[in-house]
C-alpha cells in the first residue's frame, strides 16, 4: 500500500473543551448530535449503534480508532478522505508511529484520546496550523468514546477534524 506522506504535521494545541457549545464547528456539532442520538440512556454509544449510511456526508472528516490498553495505544482503523488529504494515510498506523507527526502533535493527540477514554465523555479541541503564507489558521477536532456495553471498557473512538476553509495547498 502506498502511503501519502505530507510535510511534518505541526499543530499547536490552543485549548481542549468538554462542552460542544464552546466549539464553533457546525460539522462537529452534527457528529455530536448524531452520536448523542445513538447513545440513548447509556453514557456512550456502542460501535454497533453507528450506521455509516446515516452520516455519509460527514464520513470524509471522520477517523475510527481502536483503543488498546496496557499501555493505552490508539490504532487508526479508518480515515475519511479529507483526513487523508490533510494528514496523509493513517489507516493501519498506531498514533505513536505515524512518521510525519511532530512529537508535540503526537503527544497532544495522545493526551486528548487518553482524556476522552478515561472520562468516557467527548472531548473537543482547537488547534492552530501555520500556512505556507506564514499565517495561522484554526482547526477543530472532537473525540467520542464508544463501548460495547454500559460497564465495558472503551474499545473504539470516533474522531473528527474540521479544517474550515483551509486547503491542502495552504500547508507546507
Amino acid at each position: 500500500m502506498v502511503r501519502h506522506q505530507p510535510a511534518d504535521d505541526e499543530r499547536k494545541l490552543l485549548r481542549r473543551e468538554t462542552d460542544i457549545a464552546a466549539i464553533p464547528s457546525p460539522l462537529l456539532r452534527q457528529i455530536h448530535e448524531y452520536l448523542e442520538s445513538k447513545r440513548g440512556t447509556r453514557a456512550v454509544p456502542a460501535w454497533s449503534d453507528i450506521d455509516p449510511a446515516e452520516i455519509v456526508r460527514l464520513l470524509p472528516n471522520i477517523l475510527v480508532v481502536t483503543v488498546e490498553y496496557d499501555p493505552l495505544r490508539i490504532f487508526y482503523r479508518l480515515a475519511g478522505t479529507q483526513i487523508v488529504e490533510f494528514r496523509g494515510e493513517v489507516t493501519g498506523y498506531y498514533l505513536d508511529s505515524v512518521p510525519w507527526n511532530m512529537p508535540a502533535t503526537r503527544m497532544a493527540v495522545q493526551e486528548s484520546y487518553e482524556m476522552a477514554v478515561r472520562s468516557r465523555a467527548p472531548l473537543f479541541a482547537e488547534a492552530e496550523i501555520r500556512t505556507i503564507h506564514d499565517t495561522h489558521r484554526r482547526i477543530f477536532s472532537g473525540i467520542w468514546p464508544l463501548a460495547p456495553a454500559p460497564d465495558a471498557p472503551i474499545d473504539r473512538c470516533i474522531a473528527a477534524e474540521d479544517y474550515g476553509t483551509l486547503t491542502r495547498a495552504d500547508l507546507p
